[in-house]
Formats: C-alpha cells, sequence, structure tokens
C-alpha cells in the first residue's frame, strides 16, 4: 500500500509515537504507564512505516546506524582508488572483489530486532541485580540522591521499565516483520 498521503503522514508521525513512548516511559515509574506500554506505542510508527514501505526499507532506514556524517558512504577510500586508477590492468578480479566487499559495510552498524530484544532482557536483569550486589533481595529499589525537573527521581525502577520497553518494542517488530515478510 503505496500511498503519498500515508507515506508523508507517517513520516510526520512516527516521531511523535516515539515522543510520546518516551513520555509513558519515564512518567510510568511513578504514575500508571511504563515500559510495556511506552514499547508498544514506540513500536506502533514501525509498523505503520513497513506497512507502507516495507520492512526491509524500514529496516534500512531507522535500524542501521552510520558512523559517517553523510548518507551514502563511498565503497572505496580515495588511496585504493588512486591505487586503481594507476594499476587498473594489474589487479586481479578476486582481489578486487574482496576489497569491495570490505570497504562496502564499513561504519554502518545493523540492529535488529532481536538485538534489541537481548539489551532489553540484560537492562531489566541488571536492574534486579544490583540489589543482590548490595545484599539486599532481588529487584530491590535504589534511588539516586539527586532530582531531575522532567523525569524526577532516577532509580532501578526506570531501569526495569527501559529493559522492558526494547523488550516490547523487539518482540513486536520482530513478529511484524516476519509476518510481512511472508
Amino acid at each position: 500500500m503505496r500511498t503519498i498521503i500515508l507515506s508523508i503522514a507517517i513520516r510526520l508521525l512516527i516521531p511523535l509515537f516515539l515522543f510520546f513512548s518516551l513520555y509513558i516511559l519515564f512518567r510510568g515509574h511513578n504514575h500508571p504507564g511504563g515500559g510495556f506500554i511506552g514499547g508498544l506505542i514506540g513500536s506502533i510508527g514501525f509498523i505503520f512505516h513497513a506497512m507502507v514501505h516495507g520492512p526491509q526499507h524500514t529496516v534500512n532506514t531507522f535500524f542501521r546506524i552510520n558512523f559517517y556524517g553523510y548518507q551514502h558512504q563511498p565503497t572505496q577510500s580515495r588511496s585504493i582508488y588512486l591505487m586503481r586508477m594507476m594499476r587498473v590492468n594489474r589487479w586481479r578480479k578476486r582481489k578486487r572483489h574482496y576489497l569491495e566487499r570490505r570497504n562496502r559495510n564499513r561504519g554502518l552498524l545493523h540492529i535488529e530486532p532481536i538485538d534489541l530484544i537481548a539489551a532489553g532482557l540484560f537492562v531489566a536483569t541488571t536492574s534486579g541485580m544490583l540489589g543482590l550486589f548490595l545484599q539486599e533481595p532481588f529487584m530491590t529499589a535504589r534511588w539516586v540522591s539527586f532530582y531531575l525537573p522532567f523525569l524526577g527521581r532516577l532509580g532501578t525502577p526506570l531501569l526495569f521499565d527501559t529493559g522492558v520497553y526494547l523488550l516490547v518494542m523487539g518482540i513486536v517488530l520482530k513478529i511484524t516483520f516476519v509476518m510481512a515478510e511472508e
């Protein structure tokens, strides 16, 4: 379903969904809401984007981090390009293919939904283990002594909610991408 109106609306609504999901996440450790609802709301924008553009375009757009300042990294560095220009006929095809393949994905970090699931489980477990390291029961809440204006007091419940947020978002996106590809 590729309509211009829906694709423009989704481009405008994804930041709104993510902002609102982060608001629900940070609000949740003092009021109703939290990681589960925030993860569901945050994944709605990506689900709509996958419905409009396809799951592979969604992964390429949002879940690949480019460490360079511009969108398309050249496939070869300047020194390799100059060496090729000087000795074009001397290199064998196999070596060129190896160098192009080696430099193609330099600087890209691919984040899969399974990585979000693993990170969420790690963060949620770490928040519970903090109490064990301090000779307290598992999942004992620990709070910092300072207060942040928009977030309130930070502590292990917020860390647990962040883990649940990542876990729910990863599971929903994994299910959506698998179902959209079939």
